[in-house]
């Protein structure tokens, strides 16, 4: 039978210890189980992706493992992700779970080699004086605390739409320290170019970051 998914689940007939190679057709069993995991592989959400190589600066390298994931390494100022972005996605996820930094700091963004026309809206509450406050950035160089770090762990949650079509990126994200010492943000804004980005790079405001992962996920079109 044809896989019904996505529009029911799937009920297969499972073969005994004794069933005959007929009955249930074994060529039929491998048939409906190709047919289901092509649309489980067309169907699914968020993908991980494999990017092609991982650079730093300030410390002990950071490294790429064969699944993917990114692992910062020890004071490093700046790690960048190469083959993050392609054409197989047209929207991503960023995500950087662990580690610390250093000393309270910023996390900039920034896409390829472009070195202008960052725009940025940021919005925040601090948890310690309760207070509301809003930063922005007008065309410039990067997107200016994307994320933040502190030694109670790194901040970084974004989604990133169009890095490799020829059109304006654009990021949204939120995220919150959870300690009476951090904060909640939110970031929305945009990269006022139409170049075709595959890489991005994290830089620290100041001191570094250490330990923790990146990983970098594509929703399905």
């Amino acid at each position: 039978m044809a896989s019904s998914f996505p529009g029911a689940i799937d009920n297969f007939t499972d073969p005994l210890a004794n069933s005959s190679l007929a009955s249930p057709s074994h060529a039929g069993q491998h048939s409906d189980l190709n047919d289901a995991v092509e649309k489980i592989e067309t169907y699914m959400g968020l993908v991980k992706v494999i990017p092609t190589s991982v650079s730093s600066a300030g410390g002990t390298a950071a490294t790429l493992a064969a699944n993917g994931t990114v692992t910062i390494g020890t004071s490093n100022t700046s790690v960048t992700v190469s083959g993050a972005f392609s054409s197989l996605y047209d929207v991503y996820q960023i995500i950087i779970s662990g580690g610390a930094g250093s000393t309270g700091l910023g996390l900039n963004l920034t896409f390829g080699s472009a070195a202008a026309n960052y725009y940025l809206m940021r919005s925040y509450v601090d948890w310690a004086s309760a207070t509301y406050g809003d930063t922005s950035v007008n065309n410039g160089s990067s997107f200016t605390n994307a994320g933040a770090a502190s030694a109670s762990g790194i901040a970084f949650d974004l989604r990133v739409v169009n890095p490799n079509l020829p059109k304006v990126t654009a990021i949204y994200g939120q995220w919150a320290f959870m300690s009476t010492g951090g904060e909640g943000q939110q970031v929305i804004g945009y990269l006022n170019d139409t170049t075709q980005h595959t890489a991005f790079t994290i830089t620290c405001s100041a001191g570094s970051i250490t330990g923790g992962s990146i990983r970098v996920y594509g929703y399905r079109n």
